[in-house]
């Protein structure tokens, strides 16, 4: 996966299954987009960047995030939660694809929920829905056209 920006922006995938991360990130550069990949907070306190400093490099360089909610310190209930790290990118201002058990209700240009797993062409339809082509003829994230 790569840094570089892609055609159509880039997405940070925060994802602790190094398989799906890598299915994931496939998929966004298949379609046009630089990938950022992360597998979120990991040993040994399962405290990421973004949990200890307020803030993530990764976030700073991806126009959209796609989050999976399943993180190990999800699964051991310690260090920097899933929530936690929603609410830092959504503060950051990036608009971002929540991976969950079940889906739920949307925030235009900001956030879109969705099942774990999804299909090819589901994953790809929530990032073009809040990437930057989605957002203003200015180019701004989170306005309208």
């Amino acid at each position: 996966m790569t840094e570089d920006r892609g055609s159509n922006g880039s997405v940070l995938v925060v994802e602790a299954d190094p398989a799906e991360r890598e299915r994931f990130g496939s998929w966004l550069e298949g379609a046009g987009y630089a990938v950022l990949a992360c597998p979120g907070p990991t040993e040994p306190d399962y405290t990421c960047v973004g949990g200890r400093e307020g803030t993530c490099p990764l976030v700073a360089e991806a126009d959209v995030v796609v989050l999976d909610m399943s993180l190990d310190s999800e699964t051991l209930m310690t260090g920097t939660a899933a929530e936690e790290l929603l609410g830092l990118y959504l503060m950051a201002g990036r608009p971002v694809v929540v991976l969950g058990s079940r889906p739920g209700e949307k925030v235009a240009g900001q956030l879109v929920r969705m099942r774990r797993h999804p299909a090819r062409e589901e994953l790809l339809d929530a990032v073009r829905s809040l990437g930057p082509s989605a957002g203003s003829a200015t180019g701004e994230r989170g306005t309208a056209r």
